[in-house]
């Protein structure tokens, strides 16, 4: 079964975001709800999710499908994250059990960006600034991504020379592990690695 879509996402997950009261996931996050329908940030847009008809829409993209990566992402944020308790940046291999985790299947996905910036941190920035990121110093370029409000992704690009070949690497919350498993943050990094490749081509989820 392919997942593509708001609606592939699991039927446990809708249910328990459909039956969660409001008030606790607006206080919590944030995010504003009006006629039934939640309204939370996402990096440089507003996306808007139904409970009851289990659909997704990006602001200024009528009729868009924000597909099931976005959706699931943004259902677990709305539904477990705690942005008050989140602490400061480390890198996912730091998180409990991440060094074993983040291997194989679910290695970092720092590739496709390490070969379409490899030699381009000023593009790397300017996908970046595209996403409503801010330049970090570090490395020979980096950017911090606030992908839902007080949820923040750093990207941190070293450019390939003449002895060492690009890389790229993150850094998330610290205590994000206390609001989700490993998958699903292998996830957020996975959006956030898409929406920059996406922003470098002019284009959006």
């Amino acid at each position: 079964m392919a997942y593509e879509k708001c609606i592939d996402v699991s039927e446990e997950i809708w249910k328990e975001f459909q039956d969660r009261e409001p008030r606790e996931i607006s206080g919590r996050t944030g995010a504003l709800y009006q006629e039934g329908v939640y309204q939370v940030r996402f990096l440089d847009r507003t996306l808007l999710i139904s409970p009851v008809r289990r659909q997704g829409q990006v602001t200024g993209a009528p009729g868009a499908e924000p597909g099931f990566r976005l959706c699931l992402t943004a259902l677990m944020y709305l539904l477990r994250v705690d942005p008050a308790l989140l602490g400061p940046g480390i890198s996912p291999l730091e998180l409990p059990g991440g060094a074993t985790f983040f291997r194989g299947h679910h290695g970092l996905p720092s590739g496709p960006l390490e070969e379409r910036f490899g030699r381009d941190a000023a593009g790397f920035l300017a996908a970046g600034k595209k996403l409503g990121g801010e330049t970090r110093p570090a490395g020979d370029a980096a950017v911090a991504l606030e992908v839902f409000p007080g949820l923040v992704v750093e990207a941190i690009l070293w450019q390939a020379d003449d002895e060492f070949p690009a890389q790229v690497s993150f850094t998330l919350p610290a205590r994000l592990d206390r609001f989700w498993f490993l998958d699903a943050v292998w996830g957020l990094l996975n959006l956030v690695s898409q929406e920059l490749l996406l922003a470098a081509a002019g284009e959006s989820s």
